[in-house]
């Protein structure tokens, strides 16, 4: 379908309008008479807005509010308070690890050490048959101790 007059004509309209719109505001933004009036602009609403929050702040001091600075003081207080708890959270996850593995060492020694108790005990059990096979062949019978003299102690 092909474009009716006007709805060129339209477009060319709109396109001349943009071009001589896009002119003018560069003109507008280049002049420094304009940029000094909207830095005098920006600069009256940031005194305006210093000068709206020192009021609202001597009033909350008035009524015994806490103010802004307040509010920030007591959160950067709890933001450090949480760090050092999460750091004392992890600092005792760190000492319970090494508790466990201190006990499973601590068991393990245990075992190992009955283990070795047992095994010296079938020794000397295997030493004891072996002397007692001895002194049957040849011929006498070994008693057993009542007292055995106790190693690094001197008898006086």
């Amino acid at each position: 379908m092909a474009r009716s007059d006007g709805s060129q004509m339209a477009t060319e309209m709109y396109e001349a309008w943009e071009k001589s719109m896009t002119t003018w505001w560069d003109q507008v933004l280049e002049s420094p008479a304009f940029l000094k009036s909207m830095g005098s602009g920006v600069t009256q609403q940031v005194q305006g807005r210093r000068a709206y929050e020192d009021a609202v702040d001597t009033t909350l001091e008035k009524f015994h509010l806490p103010t802004r600075a307040d509010l920030t003081r007591v959160a950067r207080i709890t933001s450090l308070l949480e760090d050092r708890l999460l750091s004392l959270e992890d600092r005792l996850l760190a000492l319970e690890d090494r508790l466990v593995a201190s006990e499973k060492a601590t068991l393990q020694a245990r075992i190992d050490a009955g283990e070795a108790r047992l095994a010296a005990e079938d020794r000397l059990a295997a030493i004891e048959d072996r002397l007692i096979a001895i002194a049957e062949k040849l011929g006498s019978t070994l008693e057993e101790p009542t007292a055995r003299p106790r190693r690094g102690r001197k008898e006086g």
